[in-house]
């Protein structure tokens, strides 16, 4: 399990351009404001995992710790993955053996809420920001990934390289099984 070792961590990630959409992190206000509208459409609305705050914003109980890394197309954000390398992971409650993560040291990089508005879904659009997140990874010298990935989508993840490492755990609605990679 884990990733290949990048010799040396760069401060800052500069993403790339690919098919019209800009894969970056997310740095103004309103790409921010996006980020709550569309986590509040996937995650409240589309799969029920978190109840309705009212305001149609939901914003990750991690965000003073997250990285967003986007898709953004003509000023809209259409995709991102949030991304974070701090202790508590929120992925350590599913896992059957506590400390587990704590154990690999410093190089795990937990990756969430990975969302893509459903206009812009496609299969390259997702895979550009898992790859995102993997370059991302391997550019701040993190060897491994952390995912609670939605139980549907287990045997994708696997075909990526993830594994599981705990049964699926039921969050709202939906099941998300903690991987490693």
């Amino acid at each position: 399990m884990g990733m290949r070792e990048c010799p040396a961590a760069r401060p800052n990630w500069s993403g790339w351009t690919f098919r019209g959409y800009q894969f970056k992190l997310a740095e103004e206000p309103d790409e921010i404001d996006q980020i709550h509208r569309l986590v509040y459409r996937t995650f409240v609305v589309e799969i029920k995992q978190h109840a309705d705050p009212g305001d149609e914003r939901l914003v990750d109980k991690f965000h003073h710790k997250n990285r967003y890394l986007v898709a953004v197309r003509r000023g809209q954000v259409c995709g991102m993955v949030a991304v974070h390398d701090q202790a508590p992971f929120s992925v350590s409650d599913a896992i059957p053996t506590p400390g587990f993560l704590k154990g690999l040291g410093p190089g795990v990089l937990e990756v969430r809420l990975l969302t893509v508005e459903p206009s812009h879904r496609h299969r390259w659009l997702f895979g550009g920001l898992l790859w995102a997140a993997y370059d991302y990874a391997l550019q701040q010298g993190h060897q491994y990934l952390a995912i609670s990935g939605l139980r549907e989508r287990q045997a994708m993840y696997e075909r990526m390289g993830f594994q599981p490492l705990g049964e699926p755990v039921q969050r709202g609605h939906a099941y998300f099984v903690p991987m490693l990679l």
